[in-house]
């Protein structure tokens, strides 16, 4: 019997596959299923009869389940159709909510209770740290939300959308979680426990790779999905 297992062969995924062996060959892809909130039960539901079920393209699906689990993979820009691009906004746009209502606050809760253990100098630090950082993912989620989104929205904008800057700042965000993890690792007091610091390391570490994926849907899907079914009659 072949190894489910292993994340970089995504040749496996197919229309056919039960969802229940699709999350139990990777059960980070649980996180497209709460960020898309795909109602559960599924019984012996395939991936084709759930987009079925909730209107979305398998294909698309397929395509992000693989983004998911493998960063080399890029889709092919001969399977793209023109219902993908609203489905793919509508991705990226619960997937700025789970940012917001469930990744950030889940670190915050855990920096509150490191907090605790923290003299006066490591809780401004810690706490300037970690401010700076949401507030820059934040304003580079309001952009898109109030540029990219809305001008694809509109219908009437397609050459401000296809002009849209959709190079995330990795380098920024990089360093900013770098910042956070040599903070907590090196120079909070030992008085704060292994485990609340091991905890907010997961949470900063389990944003910034979603941070990444979440740049790559844009870049490899979002865009060439804009070039190709987003008229642009202005110069």
């Amino acid at each position: 019997m072949r190894n489910m297992c292993v994340c970089d062969d995504i040749a496996y995924l197919s229309p056919k596959m039960k969802i229940f062996e699709l999350i139990d060959s990777n059960n980070s892809l649980l996180s497209i299923f709460s960020r898309l909130n795909i109602k559960l039960p599924f019984g012996d539901m395939s991936i084709e009869e759930l987009c079925q079920r909730d209107g979305y393209s398998h294909e698309l699906f397929i395509m992000l389940c693989r983004m998911h689990i493998s960063s080399n993979y890029r889709p092919s820009h001969d399977e793209f159709s023109s219902e993908m691009l609203p489905q793919v906004i509508h991705y990226l746009r619960a997937t700025h909510n789970y940012y917001i209502d469930y990744m950030l606050p889940h670190a915050e809760k855990h920096l509150e209770e490191i907090l605790a253990y923290c003299d006066t100098l490591s809780n401004k630090q810690l706490r300037r740290f970690y401010g700076d950082y949401v507030r820059r993912i934040e304003e580079h989620l309001k952009q898109e939300e109030d540029t990219l989104f809305t001008a694809i929205d509109s219908g009437m904008s397609a050459c401000r959308a296809q002009k849209f800057d959709l190079d995330m700042p990795h380098t920024d965000i990089d360093d900013r979680t770098s910042d956070i993890a040599s903070l907590i690792i090196k120079y909070l007091p030992e008085e704060a426990p292994t485990q609340l610091r091991c905890a907010m390391l997961k949470d900063i570490y389990s944003l910034r790779d979603d941070l990444r994926r979440h740049a790559a849907v844009e870049m490899y899907l979002l865009k060439p999905l804009m070039d190709k079914f987003l008229k642009c009659d202005q110069q």
